[in-house]
């Protein structure tokens, strides 16, 4: 009876552990990058800043002549609701939740704010 009753309260706490870490949230993250046609049908972010967190619920959007990266990022997500391919070639701003993907992360994106209709 005891080995029962120590077997429940170790699945119980094994249940509450994996509970805590799935509600953990995701940070928003964001990026500065080119938009792209990747030749698949896709939208890709090309030489996009490093994703980083949002440390404030409404951010300053960055100046049009922020300086770009190396990374590469595949955008995904209700793209069309953001008009991401009126963006092609454009500098943008983009938020969203990163995960990772093959060959290049993806973004979910949840905003978009064109910064020029160059990429330099």
């Amino acid at each position: 009876m005891a080995r029962v009753l120590l077997f429940t309260v170790l699945v119980f706490l094994a249940a509450g552990a994996l509970v805590g870490a799935a509600t953990q949230p995701l940070s928003i993250m964001m990026t500065v990058g080119c938009v792209e046609r990747d030749g698949r049908d896709r939208f890709i972010l090309t030489r996009s800043t490093e994703p980083t967190a949002l440390k404030e619920r409404v951010p300053d959007e960055p100046p049009a002549d922020t300086p770009l990266g190396g990374e590469t990022i595949t955008l995904i997500g209700t793209l069309g609701e953001f008009s991401v391919a009126s963006h092609d070639g454009h500098k943008v701003w983009v938020k969203g939740l990163v995960n990772p993907g093959e060959p290049y992360r993806l973004l979910n994106v949840v905003s978009l704010t064109h910064l020029s209709p160059t990429c330099e």
